[in-house]
């Protein structure tokens, strides 16, 4: 479920798989992207004061795992922070690990194509007590790096407490409560959405607050 229904954003996915595929897009432009090589963009933190965010800042949040993956983007705008947009990445069960990767690939590409952020934000500190799941996250997390890498992005990381901590008060939130301060604080409806799209939309949450608060020092991108 979407926060809305992009058309352009869905052609530009649909596009980027069919070259994948070696097939030739439905329109010259429609599967024609590419990593931009400009230099690399300020980290947000060069746009704080001391009377907080004075520009424009959009953030994209990543709660990555192979087969769903949650994407969710905020602009903080001042001291408002306004949802633009949210999804997940979804792929089927029958998928193998490296078609999973090239759809995910893909996809964050069309993001960043369609929606221009100026920073990044995913999980981390996560721990896995099968070895096995943690190599799956571990590969889920590196495709994703790959292309915010690529795309020159700066990318922030933030323990599952500290959003936690953060968007409820509470480092032991569940994930229903987190979705419940998600649409208080961004004032959305998140009944239809995937815990995955508001943990994403957390994220976003989580680096809003610490470049609002002049008194927190800001984490180096990784």
């Amino acid at each position: 479920m979407r926060v809305k229904n992009d058309e352009k954003l869905q052609a530009l996915l649909a596009a980027s798989e069919a070259r994948a595929r070696g097939e030739k897009p439905a329109s010259a432009t429609a599967g024609k992207w590419e990593v931009r090589s400009v230099p690399k963009k300020k980290a947000p933190a060069a746009v704080v004061n001391a009377m907080g965010v004075t520009e424009k800042v959009r953030i994209l949040g990543m709660d990555t795992a192979l087969r769903k993956t949650g994407w969710g983007i905020i602009d903080v705008v001042g001291k408002k922070w306004v949802a633009v947009d949210c999804g997940v990445i979804v792929n089927p069960p029958s998928a193998s690990i490296t078609d999973c990767m090239r759809h995910l690939n893909n996809a964050i590409k069309g993001l960043l194509e369609r929606y221009s952020p100026d920073a990044a934000t995913i999980e981390g500190g996560f721990y896995c007590k099968n070895a096995r799941t943690a190599i799956v996250l571990g590969t889920s997390r590196g495709a994703v790096l790959g292309v915010l890498a690529e795309a020159q992005l700066p990318v922030y990381e933030y323990a599952p407490r500290r959003v936690k901590q953060v968007v409820t008060g509470r480092g032991d939130a569940t994930k229903e409560q987190v979705a419940l301060m998600v649409s208080k604080l961004l004032k959305i409806e998140v009944d239809n959405l995937a815990n995955d799209s508001t943990d994403a939309l957390a994220l976003t949450i989580c680096h809003a607050a610490a470049l609002m608060n002049p008194a927190v020092e800001l984490e180096k991108p990784i």
